[in-house]
């Protein structure tokens, strides 16, 4: 297996993909069912591929992520080869970037003495999807890159 099983919440609620991946292995639900009762020890081989297929999917239309501190954001754009990190870091008792408040009003003073933005890319080792799938466990989230397209910005505005 190499990356972690869905749960059993996350299993249940892709039933449907689910029995379309046992189709695709030709196991229909007779042939499910005398799985279950007979050979037990195969099922959790199918969740196995079935999760590692999901998280092959998830990873590879993964174009940005972010992981958020009090008092740090890091905004990955993940590019083909490389990921492109932006990182917004502020004085501890400044604001709390980790609420939408806090990271507005670190951006509307980037300015300041208190707030660093730092740029960076990094090549992917071992591979783009390891890459990411290693953030999430992290703890990073999935985003749509607002943040990252906002900061980035700045960069092709300013000379901090």
């Amino acid at each position: 297996m190499r990356y972690h099983k869905l749960s059993e919440a996350q299993l249940h609620e892709m039933h449907e993909e689910f029995a379309i991946f046992l189709a695709s292995q030709a196991i229909n639900k007779k042939e499910w069912d005398r799985i279950k009762e007979k050979e037990p020890d195969r099922i959790e081989d199918f969740l196995a591929s079935f999760s590692d297929l999901v998280w092959e999917k998830i990873l590879s239309e993964c174009s940005y992520l972010e992981f958020t501190t009090p008092d740090q954001a890091f905004l990955f754009k993940t590019g083909k080869n490389k990921a492109e990190v932006l990182v917004l870091k502020i004085d501890s008792n400044y604001t709390d970037l980790t609420s939408g408040a806090g990271f507005e009003k670190a951006l509307s003073q980037l300015d300041s003495d208190q707030v660093a933005l730092f740029h960076a890319s990094k090549p992917y080792t071992p591979s783009r999807n390891e890459f990411i799938y290693e953030y999430l466990k992290k703890g990073a989230e999935l985003s749509k890159g607002d943040r990252f397209n906002r900061l980035q910005s700045y960069f092709s505005n300013s000379v901090k």
